[in-house]
């Protein structure tokens, strides 16, 4: 029996356009819900796990998020991603946008 990994971070479900990068083309897609190390998404084109695709996503007016992520499962909810590579400015935004985002939640039921 294959043991499951275990998520290190709550996702924060969210709905974000994005792209992804598969060789030489660039395909939309919509980011379900997202955490500081992954996210799953829903795309437009057939992926595979294991595959390296580039991600880019605007989290804020004029501030791009982009990094490499890897595909893990792929099932009717989405494709879960892992973030493979990602630069300090990418990690920094990434972790703001999920801040905002929690903290608009917390606003809301309180």
């Amino acid at each position: 029996m294959r043991n499951r990994e275990l998520r290190g971070e709550a996702r924060i479900s969210v709905r974000q356009r994005g792209t992804l990068k598969a060789e030489i083309d660039w395909f939309p897609c919509l980011i379900q819900d997202m955490s500081g190390s992954g996210f799953l998404v829903l795309c437009s084109r057939e992926v595979v796990v294991g595959q390296v695709l580039d991600f880019r996503c605007e989290l804020f007016p004029g501030k791009r998020l982009e990094c490499k992520i890897e595909v893990r499962h792929v099932s009717d909810a989405g494709v879960g991603t892992r973030i493979v590579e990602i630069d300090q400015r990418g990690a920094d935004l990434c972790q703001l946008y999920l801040q905002e985002q929690y903290s608009e939640r917390l606003n809301r039921s309180g």
